[in-house]
């Protein structure tokens, strides 16, 4: 293992330890003492006996594309390294290494005797990486113009088991909170119409002086001490007075017209029979919280053979992290990936004036492979353009002390 001079990097200071065909980026506490905020992020990447935190892992020493897996480094810091030329340019020469990646030839070429699996596959072909994949559209953006963008990661999902939970059964957490390792990003430009859709189910509730009688009889008798029959008398007891209480809005016919028309199960009855009706005392309730939907439509046009490609890995990221999987037998299907999705300002942080997002399920996902009305195709076969829709639903509901949390931002 060969490790690099240290260097610097918007004032944070690094080395790489490059070992065969990868390096791994290692923030130090020498040139800047490390934060609590970036030992927070780091979590098992960070080793308090070095002082040190394993911040990514270069893999790709050709320098592609996606040639950094991230370990302890912030989201916002992974953003600018894949996208900065300034810290490919700081890696590649502090590994001293802008080549293909290392492959099984010297071992051929000595003749062994044995055929190596191929590199980040087991015995039976089926991959062992645990890289993920970091995907952007459009390519070749200038570097010197910031952005706005929409970042979206694939999550892998973990169930809610109340079991688990510190209150035992019933005692649920957020998705935000039992969010599964990250399966890899895509950086999306901002669209027009962004918004969103905030509701709350109220419904129309009533309840006639006969039911309130009888449901306060109930209650007071329930919560009464005493046996079953105590508990009967009691109810009886409280029914009579309840109804006392009200002998001097209601008539005897008013009381037998009432019985009469519930025990026929025709509530018009009694209407016709006293030309009354019992005030319904009519009030709007609280049924509980609604999710909310967020909905994406892109229009994606390569100008080049790398664009092309891009977009595909981009169509086929969602199409399967969407999917779900099956399990071994293929008796149980398991939940597919979920996603987090983020407005990010030009500074790399949340954006101060969109609305943050929790965690959610893609939901549908259309593409149309010829939306100019025509079929047409590059040399290479990619389609000139290509439309997709995504439709996004919040695994949570809002909640009040969701804004309690952070009031630096436009909140929920």
């Amino acid at each position: 293992m060969t490790t690099s001079n240290q260097f610097l990097l918007d004032g944070l200071s690094f080395v790489t330890k490059t070992d065969g065909d990868t390096a791994t980026v290692v923030r130090t506490s020498t040139g800047s003492a490390l934060t609590q905020t970036e030992k927070n992020v780091a979590g098992d990447y960070y080793d308090a006996t070095q002082n040190e935190i394993k911040y990514a892992e270069i893999y790709n020493l050709a320098f592609g594309a996606n040639y950094l897996n991230q370990l302890g480094g912030s989201d916002d810091w992974m953003s600018k390294a894949l996208t900065d030329p300034v810290y490919k340019n700081a890696f590649k020469k502090a590994t001293g290494k802008n080549s293909p990646n290392i492959n099984f030839a010297s071992a051929k070429d000595a003749e062994k005797l044995w055929e190596p699996t191929q590199q980040n596959e087991d015995a039976n072909g089926k991959s062992t990486s645990r890289r993920t994949t970091t995907l952007s559209y459009p390519l070749n953006e200038s570097q010197r113009v910031k952005y706005d963008y929409l970042q979206v990661s694939a999550h892998e999902h973990k169930a809610n088991d109340s079991t688990t939970q510190e209150g035992g059964f019933g005692a649920f957490t957020d998705a935000d909170e039992r969010v599964g390792r990250s399966l890899g990003k895509c950086f999306l430009p901002m669209q027009p119409g962004l918004g969103e859709s905030q509701g709350v189910d109220w419904n129309q509730g009533t309840a006639n002086p006969f039911e309130a009688a009888g449901f306060g009889a109930a209650r007071s008798a329930i919560q009464a001490p005493g046996g079953v029959g105590d508990k009967a008398k009691e109810l009886m007891k409280k029914g009579l007075e309840a109804f006392d209480n009200m002998k001097e809005d209601l008539m005897s016919d008013d009381v037998a017209s009432y019985f009469a028309a519930q025990a026929v199960g025709n509530n018009s009855l009694f209407t016709r029979g006293t030309g009354k009706v019992l005030n319904p005392n009519l009030e709007l309730l609280f049924q509980g919280p609604k999710l909310r939907q967020f909905n994406y439509a892109y229009r994606f046009t390569p100008r080049e053979d790398k664009e092309a490609k891009r977009i595909r890995q981009i169509i086929k990221f969602f199409k399967k992290n969407m999917a779900p999987k099956r399990m071994s037998g293929n008796l149980f299907l398991k939940t597919p990936n979920v996603f987090k999705l983020k407005y990010i300002f030009k500074n790399g942080q949340q954006h101060p004036y969109l609305n943050k997002i929790k965690v959610c399920a893609l939901q549908s996902f259309d593409i149309q492979y010829t939306p100019d009305g025509s079929y047409s195709t590059y040399d290479d076969g990619s389609m000139t353009s290509y439309d997709v829709r995504l439709g996004f639903g919040e695994l949570n509901p809002i909640y009040a002390e969701d804004y309690i949390r952070n009031k630096n931002d436009m909140g929920f």
